[in-house]
């Protein structure tokens, strides 16, 4: 059975697929553009800078492989869909991956809890025992979204 006829009838599955592709490699483009202004890097940045790497990587062959239609290709786009729903940052580690949009909501734990609405394209951020002080939880809206649908999408397909 061939896959790009069934792309055609479902305009959905091809906008997700668009839509990691094109977050992708904006979150890449945005990454290499911040390169050159590293002044003098630590080790622990550059396995930051490869993690970010491989995330946007990530979702660019998601969206590849969603748009060809593999079996493989909706189990790969949930889990990339998974890895950008949650952001955190407690006790020194922080953790945010955003390939496309980011629209969450969140709570900054100061001295009173801080309810804040996000907006983003494209980032990545994650420090280890930074001793930043953030104190902060955020869901990406726009991912569970995605991710419903997906589901939705894979429960739908021929077998």
């Amino acid at each position: 059975m061939n896959a790009t006829p069934t792309l055609k009838k479902r305009p959905l599955l091809t906008g997700i697929a668009l839509y990691q592709l094109i977050g992708g490699f904006i979150g890449l483009g945005l990454f290499l553009k911040l390169l050159p202004q590293l002044q003098n890097p630590s080790s622990s940045t550059w396995v930051g800078i490869a993690v970010a790497a491989i995330l946007y990587f990530f979702s660019i062959v998601c969206g590849f492989l969603l748009l060809k239609g593999t079996r493989l290709a909706f189990n790969l786009s949930l889990a990339n869909q998974i890895l950008q729903i949650f952001s955190f940052g407690i006790a020194g580690v922080a953790y945010n991956y955003v390939a496309g949009v980011k629209i969450g909501v969140g709570i900054d734990f100061l001295e009173s809890w801080l309810f804040k609405f996000r907006f983003s394209l494209s980032s990545f951020s994650f420090s280890f025992n930074a001793g930043t002080g953030l104190s902060f939880v955020s869901v990406n809206l726009l991912a569970l979204v995605i991710l419903y649908l997906l589901e939705r999408l894979q429960d739908q397909r021929p077998q």
